[in-house]
């Protein structure tokens, strides 16, 4: 497994962050990653630990940093602009005739025949029609070189 960069944008349950630092802790084993995590309040402190200040952060004296490890469970370094747009709107299953839709009031999975969306997914995997598109969420970490996001999205830039 290789080690992010410093900079690297991160994901670990849903809570999304900037690792500040890579390597080692005093005191413990082995290679750490300093999170400045986007909510202040997820953090445990400012960098420093035990008086030693590994990395600093954009919000000066905040509690907005975390200590991770590089193997964490549910750590994500996200993904390109375009492999989040192809999920999102290419990759989508056009020949699946049933989705499965939760209602609110009942607790479970209700199969749904959503009629005509095989075509609707169809417009949607048509970029060069859609105004815009919607990313939120959809762990972005860097953008991929402008002519590759050219040549997908031809009338978007």
């Amino acid at each position: 497994m290789s080690l992010p960069a410093v900079g690297t944008r991160l994901v670990l349950n849903n809570s999304l962050g900037t690792v500040r630092y890579v390597g080692p802790v005093d005191g413990t084993q082995g290679v750490w990653l300093g999170v400045e995590w986007d909510d202040p309040a997820r953090g445990m402190h400012d960098g420093t630990k035990d008086g030693k200040q590994y990395f600093s952060c954009v919000l000066p004296h905040s509690s907005c940093a975390s200590f991770i490890r590089p193997s964490a469970r549910h750590l994500s370094y996200g993904r390109s602009f375009l492999a989040a747009l192809a999920e999102k709107y290419i990759d989508a299953d056009l020949a699946a005739p049933r989705e499965l839709v939760t209602l609110g009031s009942s607790h479970g999975l209700i199969h749904v025949e959503a009629v005509g969306l095989a075509r609707v997914r169809a417009k949607l995997a048509d970029l060069s029609r859609l105004r815009e598109v919607s990313l939120d969420r959809a762990a972005i970490a860097w953008a991929d070189p402008r002519p590759q996001i050219a040549d997908t999205c031809p009338s978007k830039l």
